[in-house]
């Protein structure tokens, strides 16, 4: 059985880094996955918000894939031009991990337990991205997945694992819970 959640936090844009303050839950209708929604503030002075979203499953099979869904809207309303999404993902049990859909110009991968994409915006203002994970058939029990988001300056010189490193436990969005069944 599945249930589906949605609560709104707010992140704000100051000298490269993102802070995050809540904001009240708002309830949401039965889905197939549950939903965190995140808004991003352009300036600390109040501008306009760009938002953030997140569905995952919160229950599977053991040995089965779990699939997690990104999208941001609005996302001209931010002063940098890339983005940064991550999940940071249990150790040792994940055994494949495939991005099934995502921007053409973004570079994904997974290393270290972190399955990641770094977009740089170009003008859009609508980004998503799904990614699937194949979870071992030994891992049972309650699955705990970081989602991370950074709003990132794009520079010459720098590798797609430096945009990574720069993410920090203040870019959290949501930590998701997976319940994976033994039957």
């Amino acid at each position: 059985m599945r249930r589906s959640s949605a609560s709104i936090t707010s992140l704000a844009l100051t000298a490269g880094s993102i802070l995050w303050a809540a904001t009240p839950a708002q309830a949401a209708s039965t889905q197939a996955a549950s939903t965190q929604v995140v808004s991003v503030q352009a300036a600390p002075t109040g501008a306009p918000k760009a938002k953030a979203y997140v569905w995952y499953p919160t229950g599977i099979r053991r040995g089965g894939v779990a699939t997690f869904r990104y999208k941001a809207t609005h996302l001209r309303r931010l002063v940098s031009d890339g983005l940064v999404l991550a999940a940071f993902l249990p150790k040792n049990t994940v055994s494949k991990v495939r991005f099934t859909s995502k921007p053409s110009h973004a570079k994904c991968g997974y290393s270290a337990s972190r399955a990641y994409c770094v977009v740089p915006l170009r003008g859009a203002d609508t980004i998503s991205m799904t990614m699937q994970v194949w979870i071992k058939y030994k891992y049972a029990g309650n699955y705990y997945v970081g989602h991370y988001a950074r709003a990132v300056a794009l520079e010459s010189g720098l590798s797609t694992r430096d945009y990574v490193d720069e993410v920090a436990r203040g870019d959290l969005i949501h930590k998701s819970k997976t319940i994976i069944s033994r039957r």
